[in-house]
């Protein structure tokens, strides 16, 4: 999974930035107005971070307090349970200190990112459905000049159900109709032209053309493709993929 770090991952709902890594950290030395606002974000994340883990710990024994009691009600029905209030409003307390811990995140990392640009290069991430990180992330990894080979981790594979976690399922276009989506998964495939490239509708932007070929490979490996092209598809069905 690529946004396994609750910093990353907060700001990438919020902003759609995809990050590899805390960039952040690399101004905290400069002796300007641009290390006083990493250093002000490096402090906020840090506290998000440890946040995240107290939060969830909360919940964790709320739910393992709430499932004790449904476990008494159902042999006793007795719903007495020592510390459950106690817990409960802990886990409220961490939830809004979270909260307000998460907009000063997201304020801060505004401010640095106001002064820093970052350059995609020959390698750029993306979230598959915008401010949702629970449908993974796609890493495009440029083929050549408006071509980028498309490589969904983990959680994108596990989020569309397709057996690709972290390997090539195609490419995407930039053509003056839209982005031109073209799923195959070995590229030698694509270079002779083989029965496993599997040219699809052209999309309106980067992320529904990334999509279309998590969705082309999800019907691919289910019942319902019953060995048809894309030609060969339902007009709902062609709309589902480029959707």
């Amino acid at each position: 999974m690529f946004l396994t770090d609750p910093v990353l991952r907060r700001i990438a709902a919020d902003t759609n930035d995809v990050l590899a890594e805390q960039l952040w950290r690399h101004d905290t030395a400069a002796l300007d107005a641009l290390g006083d606002l990493a250093r002000v974000l490096h402090k906020t994340a840090r506290d998000f971070t440890d946040s995240s883990a107290t939060l969830d710990q909360s919940l964790v024994r709320v739910r393992d307090l709430a499932e004790r009691a449904r476990q008494g009600l159902a042999a006793r029905a007795d719903l007495h349970i020592a510390g459950y209030g106690q817990a409960l409003t802990g886990a409220l307390v961490a939830r809004e200190r979270h909260i307000v811990l998460g907009a000063a995140l997201v304020t801060a990392y505004r401010g640095w990112r106001n002064h820093r640009a970052i350059g995609d290069g020959d390698e750029r991430h993306l979230l598959l459905r915008r401010s949702d990180p629970s449908r993974g992330v796609a890493t495009l990894r440029r083929k050549d000049p408006g071509t980028w080979l498309v490589v969904p981790d983990a959680e994108a594979a596990s989020a569309f159900t397709i057996p690709y976690p972290d390997r090539v399922v195609g490419e995407v276009t930039e053509t003056e109709q839209g982005w031109a989506p073209t799923a195959y998964t070995d590229p030698q495939h694509r270079r002779i032209q083989s029965g496993m490239v599997y040219p699809l509708p052209v999309c309106d932007d980067l992320a529904s053309a990334c999509r279309s070929l998590l969705r082309w490979w999800h019907l691919r490996h289910s019942d319902a493709w019953r060995s048809r092209t894309p030609a060969q598809l339902t007009p709902a069905e062609l709309a589902h993929l480029a959707s």
